[in-house]
């Protein structure tokens, strides 16, 4: 057939062939799920094409490459040859490049290209002036830091959140010609710099969104006012500004309907009482700053139409003005914790029908509104009171919130038993939270908790609760937080334990009474994370398949019974960070397999839980130097005037949140052997965890040499091996640990001299004292043809204090 012959549509579908086929060669570098396979040059038509969609004349519209993992350098001049092609979808892949083009037309109206590669500046020509109905464009979730971008008057939506963009400059030029724009995202970026009130120029402007970036310095006045012309939501979170709340005009709000002020550092002498004009206001959140006012009720009564107000962590102090009241009609969220408040819950706010979730936590409200007001909330589902005053039994009208989820009155001064009612007296609850702890609660606890067929967490901890735990609650369906450490519970855990399946991720029941052995169905609670039984009185062996918990990060069993050997399946926990079974009554050698954990850790699993980390040294007696225990509702007060095990005053207590900070797979960083009976000699191969900061093989039988791998322990701050049968030199390898805070080789049957490399030399002379024949600084000098060792390596070194790899946020006090 003649090129006369041909049609013009076979012409056009002819040419789309063409130019997708050299997309293809040019743009696309891998594709390893094949997903472009059937993009074959003997096609006639591309429309059958995997990710190709046609309209009804054939020609080419849209190409949906979405999380396909095809990667490659975009070209993407190459599309912007294809007529009709409105839609790119290429999100979730590994495309890069600059996104220069040269086109001079362009169909583009909706482009999706974020969750790639992209890092290199945009070009000098990155311009998309020519796709002159383009109404959207997502470049969010890449790598880009700077460059230009153009665009037509016909851009609406702009997302460029989630990249590393820190020059204004580039937000500056987008601002200056955006007619039509209505949503500008750039939050999560590294945008740094103070704002200017031309910024704000872009009268369509529905939706812009500046949060987590590095801006600071006081907003200027006018960036707000020009702002509000049309704007329906404002996102200012999570930066570093500062200034005067009552500076800011909200004169010409009346479009407004979000606006976050979070997480920055703005103060107020007074409140703004222009912010009543923004009317159709439904989110008002100002969380996080240093505000310190009375709470401005006569004001935020007025806004008829909030549903969701959150005043968190700023220094509001009073009471809680009862004129708040007013905005009860659709308020559905309130957060007022973490200020200063007093007094309780206005009785006016029993007309809050719709509010669903309510946070007073951390503040200083006492007094019986929970009975009075609360009870009234048939509504409300998430209902968080911690750390208040609140004094008397949880009241058992609660339970006319029969919609609650979540029921949290932690660290408060509440007394009587552990309230049944909300199972017992509501058929089919759907309470999932039940969290109580760090109050004044006796009794036992009660077996009804087991009719609340949706629990998921259950937190009695450092209350007097006595008696076992009932079986109902070990077989709740969904039960995955099982924490009642700090009571005076007795009993055993089950024999069955998880055999009907195993949600359990934490389990957390140490410093009690319980007895019994450790079931060997534990190793089928494949889910567990935390588990802590220490101090208590449980016997037995450890099961030798413990190697099946991969999950398990944390397994504390010290100060019990135990006994047997160490099962060498326990190197099979490769999530495993921290293993404490001192004060045991264990034998055998140390497993070399510990050392061939490898620490698969998943942030999801570790970040984000609360924790107490207590140094409870200061008597021969004290055993167990560092505990770890969970903290999530528990006053530092109380703890510190726990006794952790037999009577030992804490003598310090750091607080914090754990954060995952290995730069890599992590690995075990706490390993407590200590005070057992273990036997044998030092496996080489535990100077090969390079992640390992605390090492207690103290007070047991352990024969042979200080291994020279030790010297590998690059992150170690504490070790202690005193106390044991050790003999030989003390390896200057043990000079280049750097981090080195805390060495203890008493009471051993070490010769030679100390190695002077290092800091060995700077620490007491009771950490040498009583070793057969070992000499030098800080003991006294060897005699003369004594004190030959294998190696005195010098090294530069720098002395640090002692840190714990996966914690960060530390607070610490004396006690």
């Amino acid at each position: 057939m003649g090129l006369s012959a041909l049609s013009s549509e076979q012409l056009s579908t002819g040419g789309e062939v063409g130019s997708l086929l050299a997309f293809k060669r040019s743009s696309i570098e891998a594709d390893p799920k094949g997903f472009l396979g059937n993009w074959v040059p003997s096609s006639s038509r591309p429309c059958s094409w995997n990710g190709v969609s046609c309209s009804d004349d054939g020609r080419v519209t849209k190409l949906d490459f979405t999380n396909v993992g095809i990667s490659g350098h975009l070209h993407i001049s190459d599309l912007m040859a294809l007529a009709s092609l409105t839609t790119l979808l290429f999100s979730g892949n590994f495309f890069y490049g600059n996104l220069s083009s040269s086109a001079k037309f362009c169909s583009f109206e909706f482009l999706d290209l974020s969750l790639n590669n992209f890092s290199e500046p945009f070009a000098a020509d990155s311009s998309f002036t020519s796709c002159s109905g383009l109404s959207y464009f997502n470049l969010s979730h890449n790598s880009i830091s700077s460059g230009s971008l153009k665009f037509g008057h016909s851009l609406s939506q702009l997302d460029l959140s989630g990249n590393k963009i820190s020059d204004l400059g580039l937000l500056s030029s987008l601002l200056s010609n955006c007619q039509n724009l209505n949503l500008l995202n750039f939050s999560s970026n590294k945008l740094a710099g103070k704002l200017e009130s031309s910024l704000c120029s872009c009268k369509s402007l529905l939706v812009l969104d500046l949060s987590n970036n590095h801006l600071s310095g006081e907003i200027p006045p006018a960036f707000i006012q020009n702002s509000m012309v049309s704007l329906k939501n404002l996102d200012l979170s999570s930066n570093n500004f500062s200034g005067n709340l009552l500076s800011f005009d909200f004169g010409v709000c009346s479009n407004l309907t979000i606006l976050n002020l979070s997480h920055n550092g703005f103060f107020a002498t007074g409140f703004p009482t222009s912010l009543t004009n923004c009317q159709s206001l439904e989110t008002l959140d100002i969380s996080h700053n240093l505000i310190q006012l009375k709470t401005p009720g006569s004001l935020l009564g007025k806004m008829k139409n909030l549903r969701q107000l959150i005043l968190a962590h700023n220094e509001f102090f009073g009471e809680i003005p009862a004129e708040m009241g007013g905005i009860c009609g659709t308020l559905e969220e309130l957060d007022l914790s973490s200020n200063q408040l007093t007094g309780g819950l206005p009785s006016n706010f029993v007309a809050c029908s719709s509010l669903f979730s309510l946070k007073l936590g951390n503040n200083q409200l006492s007094g019986s509104f929970l009975d009075t007001v609360v009870s009234s909330l048939t509504s409300l589902k998430y209902l968080s009171v911690p750390f208040n005053n609140i004094t008397g039994p949880v009241p058992q009208s609660l339970t006319n919130c029969t919609q609650l989820q979540v029921l949290d009155l932690s660290s408060n001064t509440l007394t009587g038993n552990v309230p049944s009612e909300f199972c017992s007296r509501t058929p089919d609850s759907v309470l999932e939270k039940l969290l109580l702890p760090n109050n004044y609660l006796s009794g036992s606890v009660p077996s009804e908790l087991g009719l609340c067929k949706k629990l998921t967490t259950i937190d009695l901890s450092f209350n007097n609760l006595n008696g076992s735990i009932p079986q109902e609650i070990w077989t709740l369906p969904e039960i995955t937080d099982l924490v009642m450490w700090a009571n005076h519970l007795i009993g055993e855990i089950p024999q069955g334990i998880c055999i009907k399946g195993g949600n359990l991720r934490t389990l957390i029941l140490n410093n009690n009474f319980i007895t019994g052995t450790l079931p060997k169905s534990i190793v089928n609670c494949t889910n567990l994370f935390w588990l802590s039984l220490s101090s208590n009185r449980i016997s037995g062996e450890i099961p030798s398949d413990i190697g099946e918990l991969v999950n398990l990060g944390i397994l504390q069993l010290g100060n019990n019974s135990l006994s047997g050997e160490i099962p060498a399946g326990i190197g099979k926990c490769q999530s495993l960070m921290w293993l404490d079974l001192n004060s045991n009554e264990l034998t055998g050698p140390i497993p070399v397999a510990l050392a061939a954990q490898s620490g698969l850790i998943f942030p999801q699993d570790v970040s984000g839980r609360h924790y107490a980390f207590v140094r409870t040294r200061g008597r021969p007696e004290c055993r167990g130097d560092l505990w770890l225990v969970e903290f999530e509702g528990i006053r530092a007060d109380r703890l510190a005037n726990f006794p952790m095990v037999h009577s030992c005053p804490p003598t310090k207590i750091y607080t914090g949140v754990i954060a995952y900070s290995f730069a890599g797979n992590g690995s075990m960083i706490y390993l407590d052997l200590s005070y057992n009976h273990l036997s044998g000699t030092i496996p080489e191969n535990l100077g090969s965890m390079s992640f390992l900061e605390f090492l207690f093989l103290g007070h047991n039988n352990i024969t042979g040499e200080i291994p020279f791998s030790f010297g590998g322990l690059k992150s170690v701050g504490v070790l202690d091996l005193s106390h044991n049968k050790l003999q030989g030199f003390i390896p200057g390898s043990l000079g280049g640990l750097s981090f080195l805070s805390d060495l203890d080789v008493s009471n051993n049957n070490l010769s030679g001299r100390i190695p002077s490399g290092g800091q060995l030399t700077t620490f007491p002379a009771l950490a040498y004292e009583n070793n057969s024949d070992l000499c030098g600084v800080p003991l006294p000098p060897c005699e003369s043809g004594k004190g030959h060792h294998a190696s005195s390596a010098s090294v530069r070194w720098k002395k640090q204090d002692m840190t714990v790899g996966m914690i960060c946020g530390c607070r610490n006090g004396d006690i």
